[in-house]
């Protein structure tokens, strides 16, 4: 747009340039004999210079009167008049075949003299080369002028949004250290436009905390009022030793489907994105504690996990997925245990290995189901195992069971995706 009004405004330059060169024209004619003949030389040397790019034309209905000594070239036939009407002014853009682009106005007046009255055309032509410089210029200043602004529009843009988005970014900071912290609550400030967010999440969060709190006390309620009528029953077969062991499966049972119970209903309860738990040190404390029951030592476990291994989520849930998987280990296993895990793909891969007899291939996925154990010859009620799967499957994660590589036996591999 630009552009174009500047090349209307060079037009208009040009055509009041012509007007000028044309009233010098009319000023130096005069009428002699019936013909209008150059009374005096014209003001502007371009008119005598041959090849000057500015032309001048007189014609009557008779022909052409006098050229301007600039014009090197046949006068085009064009230019003769079919019929000249007095007071007509006609500015126009033309080609030329040897000129190219010219500008070109042509005035049409009637002369009066003596012999009568005698109807003139008087046509000017000018090159286009100064009026193309003009617009050459002008294009490249204005293409500089907004190449700059240009830049400096997405420099501004490129700050402003750097500026707006710095709420954004604090706020998802603040909700980034919930996870290190106990806090339940979004701190600091913020603008009036993120303030609704802030004020929905700060609401949720508080739901959903006591909602826990409520699953927590009334399952604290239930487990206590399950557990003593079955120390009741307990105490009742120890009075009766065939009694006692027709019960004690049968309770050990019930003492499981209890546990399991209760975990499933805690996990769905739980907001795991608020803790953060080293996997090195939790496995640590499980193998202290397994070493004791199954009489291992401290060398018959390796523990491979990585210092900066940490897992978003609910310690307790960790602590019992964790520890099956350790116990079944310790359990199944000859003497060796191997754990490690690494980050893969943005995924945590644990694996946690020993050297029993592992797992047939026919069998691996039946275990996975709740009450299905490899090994009958041991107590048991195949709870274990569906506890681990039931906490996996609430943190998005997945179980599968090989061989191990290294010592043999069974080999559990879970996977979890890594929370940033």
């Amino acid at each position: 747009m630009l552009d174009q009004a500047f090349q209307r405004s060079l037009s208009t330059a040009e055509k009041n340039r012509l007007n000028s060169h044309m009233y010098l024209l009319l000023g130096s004619i005069d009428i002699s004999a019936g013909q209008p003949k150059l009374s005096q030389e014209l003001n502007d040397p371009d008119f005598s210079r041959p090849g000057s790019g500015l032309y001048a034309w007189v014609h009557t209905p008779l022909g052409m009167q006098w050229q301007s000594p600039s014009v090197l070239f046949p006068t085009p036939s064009n230019l003769m008049p079919q019929s000249i009407e007095a007071g007509t002014q006609h500015f126009e853009e033309i080609r030329h075949s040897s000129q190219g682009r010219v500008f070109s106005l042509s005035f049409d007046v009637e002369w009066e003299s003596k012999e009568g009255n005698l109807p003139v055309r008087l046509t000017i032509w000018r090159d286009s080369a100064i009026w193309s410089a003009e617009l050459s210029t002008y294009r490249q200043q204005l293409g500089q002028w907004l190449g700059s602004l240009g830049v400096f529009i997405i420099l501004a843009q490129l700050l402003i949004m750097r500026w707006g988005l710095q709420p954004l970014k604090r706020l998802k900071d603040d909700i980034d250290k919930l996870r290190e912290s106990s806090e339940q609550q979004l701190p600091g400030d913020y603008p009036s436009e993120i303030i609704p967010v802030t004020h929905s999440l700060n609401q949720v969060l508080a739901n959903q905390s006591q909602q826990s709190e409520r699953y927590k006390n009334t399952l604290n309620d239930l487990a206590h009022s399950l557990k003593t009528p079955l120390a009741v029953i307990s105490g009742f077969a120890q009075q009766d030793p065939e009694f006692e062991k027709k019960l004690t499966d049968p309770l050990r049972r019930m003492d499981e489907i209890i546990s399991h119970q209760l975990n499933r209903a805690s996990l769905g309860a739980k907001v795991n994105i608020n803790h953060s738990i080293d996997l090195r040190q939790l496995c640590k404390r499980l193998i202290t504690a397994l070493g004791k029951v199954y009489g291992r030592d401290e060398k018959d476990f390796s523990l491979l996990i990585p210092a900066d291994c940490r897992i978003q989520g609910e310690e307790a849930d960790f602590m019992e997925l964790m520890g099956n998987l350790l116990d079944n280990a310790c359990k199944y296993g000859h003497r060796q245990v191997f754990v490690d895990a690494e980050e893969m793909d943005g995924q945590w891969v644990i694996r946690v290995e020993d050297d029993g007899p592992g797992v047939a291939g026919n069998q691996r996925q039946s275990i996975l189901t709740r009450g299905q154990r490899a090994d009958t010859a041991n107590k048991g009620q195949g709870i274990g195992l569906a506890v681990a799967i039931d906490i996996v499957s609430a943190y998005s994660g997945s179980v599968e069971v090989g061989r191990s590589p290294i010592l043999g036996g069974a080999s559990f591999i879970l996977t979890l995706p890594v929370q940033r």
